[in-house]
């Protein structure tokens, strides 16, 4: 003959000082579900970063090609004018020292081509490793590209700028929401300074004995309650880590006063080198003007047999400098306002890549 018996028991613990209340209870999911928040943030501005750094590498590759044909477009320029001069030193016309000056300039203009190409390819293999493509992968860029690039300045003051970005930069919640952690591990520390007092209450149902199976009686329940105590006398490390949660709350304050001040402080060079590149390309483009009738003033001047083979090295040196220097601003100008945009939390990059510029207007 064998007997059985079964019981079924809970204990619920309540305490009313030091650990009472749901937030402490739920602070560990509270401080997951907020990492995750956190981590989400980072995670966006990271895409715009990669998405402004990798624009500013595909046109620094368009500006390398365009280098590179006005290189070769002010070579083939030397080549006519020696040729013309060879033509005019035979007969007398164009001394040889002149000549020779032209010469040099040709060779030192197809060195300049020569770099030029080289250090488009290499910008051009670099991209490619930027984007996990293989060395061997053929890699085409939109001609029409630069071309179509034109100066879209901001209409937005640096004041306007920096109070929009005060609401809009991922990185500034994530710092802010940070701070606010940091508080919020103050009032739990200080929690664990209080005394324990725990309401305790077991209560317990067991089976009549017997044989088979047999299941918990409600007649055979007992219960018990107890209240406990303990004084806060010897709080030692809770004190410490009270007075440590107080430090790292002024050190986040710190922090995020400091993060604040440097935001607004890119925020500021930002506005300032948007300014700066747009007016260096407006300089750029008139210059390119006054290069281009400077050369034509040159040629024509050899044409009929006055001036200097000198003005007209210059001449054409000013041109091919002052192209480039235009296409450099203008590229310069374009991944600026990218770069500003992204500091002020407007530049959205869609689920394909390609980014969208609201602009300072959507947010009014």
């Amino acid at each position: 003959e064998w007997f059985t018996s079964s019981a079924l028991g809970a204990t619920f613990t309540q305490p009313f000082l030091r650990g009472a209340g749901y937030r402490i209870a739920i602070e560990n999911l509270t401080q997951a579900e907020r990492n995750l928040l956190y981590a989400l943030r980072d995670f966006t501005r990271f895409r715009k970063e990669f998405t402004v750094d990798i624009v500013a590498n595909y046109y620094q590759i368009l500006q390398n090609r365009d280098r590179v044909r006005n290189a070769f477009q002010g070579y083939e320029s030397f080549k006519v004018s020696v040729e013309r001069e060879q033509a005019r030193a035979a007969e007398g016309e164009t001394p040889l020292s002149e000549l020779n000056r032209l010469k040099e300039s040709l060779l030192s203009t197809e060195q300049g081509w020569i770099s030029a190409i080289r250090n488009y390819q290499l910008s051009r293999d670099r991209f490619k490793i930027d984007l996990g493509l293989s060395m061997d992968t053929s890699l085409i860029l939109d001609e029409s590209e630069l071309d179509n690039l034109v100066i879209h300045h901001p209409s937005i003051t640096a004041s306007q700028a920096i109070k929009a970005s005060v609401e809009t930069r991922l990185d500034l919640e994530n710092v802010r929401d940070r701070l606010q952690d940091v508080e919020r591990r103050i009032r739990i520390a200080a929690d664990g300074l209080q005394a324990d007092l725990d309401l305790t209450v077991s209560g317990n149902v067991s089976s009549r004995p017997g044989s088979g199976f047999q299941l918990p009686d409600l007649d055979q329940r007992s219960w018990t309650a107890s209240l406990g105590i303990d004084l806060p006398i010897n709080r030692k490390r809770e004190r410490n880590n009270y007075r440590s949660a107080l430090i790292a709350f002024d050190r986040a304050q710190r922090q995020y006063d400091q993060f604040v001040d440097q935001m607004k402080l890119d925020i500021q060079d930002g506005w300032r080198n948007l300014e700066q590149r747009r007016r260096e390309f407006e300089i750029s483009e008139v210059r390119v003007e006054l290069s281009q009738n400077r050369r034509e003033e040159e040629l024509l001047k050899r044409e009929l047999g006055l001036g200097l083979a000198l003005d007209l090295v210059d001449a054409q040196n000013d041109l091919i400098n002052s192209q480039n220097q235009r296409t450099s601003a203008l590229i310069s100008h374009t991944i600026a306002r990218l770069g500003f945009w992204r500091d002020m939390g407007i530049l959205f990059i869609k689920e394909n890549g390609q980014w969208e510029e609201l602009g300072y207007e959507t947010l009014e």
